[in-house]
């Protein structure tokens, strides 16, 4: 949209005729109705664009038009990155929510209720993540109140086969995609899927939420440090969580 919003500020920058201003705001409104824009914008729009008619003095609707269109310059200019700004707040969320979701399964899973409630703290105890099967469901089911488009294990054809992400954010253009070691596996192994799943998913920005129980990774911090960088346009996001043995 904000390509539709500057082509339209560059065109009324130097409108001087009145028709022409007219004809301006009608495309203008019609092509934020296709690009499906909010109802709130297209009515500010049509509202900052009035302007009062002279019919006795040609020079004074020309002037209150060059007002209307000074006060809806302004405001288109406003709106201009607004979508992106949004969109970066909501990724900044969504990476500190997953950088921080251990704090949620400590407190549900270890924490104790009110000696009132019906949950009890050894039945909470009972629940494990023993593979990413387990990690993929719980952590699906707290990201979808946060976006409610959360969609789980959505195939996409690549051109050459199809993968499946284990949850899918469309309104972000996101995948989270969920690790968790294994005894048998090897540093090396888990590497070469992180590699492949970078390859073949299309999304702007991928997370991996990997959960090391096994402790397979040998120096955290240079693993991470390895992915999280933009690979072939896509931003990689790596959250590795691995438990603190005494």
């Amino acid at each position: 949209m904000d390509n539709v919003i500057q082509k339209y500020i560059n065109d009324l920058s130097g409108v001087a005729d009145v028709e022409e201003y007219e004809k301006l705001i009608c495309e203008l409104n019609q092509a934020l109705f296709r690009a499906d824009c909010n109802s709130d914008i297209i009515k500010a729009i049509q509202n900052k664009s009035k302007y009062i008619t002279n019919k006795f003095s040609d020079e004074s609707t020309i002037e209150s038009m060059k007002k209307s269109r000074d006060g809806l310059t302004a405001y288109l200019t406003s709106l201009v990155g607004k979508d992106a700004r949004r969109e970066n707040l909501l990724q900044e969320s969504l990476a500190k929510y997953l950088e921080n979701f251990h704090v949620f399964l400590d407190v549900f899973r270890d924490g104790r209720p009110n000696a009132k409630a019906s949950l009890k703290t050894e039945n909470l105890q009972k629940i494990a993540i023993n593979n990413e099967y387990d990690l993929q469901y719980i952590l699906y089911a707290a990201l979808k109140p946060l976006f409610p488009d959360a969609r789980v294990e959505i195939n996409s054809d690549t051109g050459v086969s199809t993968v499946r992400a284990d949850i899918w954010i469309s309104s972000l253009n996101t995948i989270v995609e969920t690790k968790c070691s294994r005894a048998s596996m090897k540093e090396k192994k888990l590497i070469e899927e992180i590699e492949a799943d970078i390859v073949h998913y299309q999304a702007e920005h991928i997370y991996f939420y990997i959960y090391d129980k096994e402790k397979i990774i040998k120096n955290p911090q240079v693993f991470k440090m390895g992915f999280n960088k933009v690979f072939d346009g896509k931003q990689i996001h790596v959250i590795l969580l691995q438990p603190i043995l005494l």
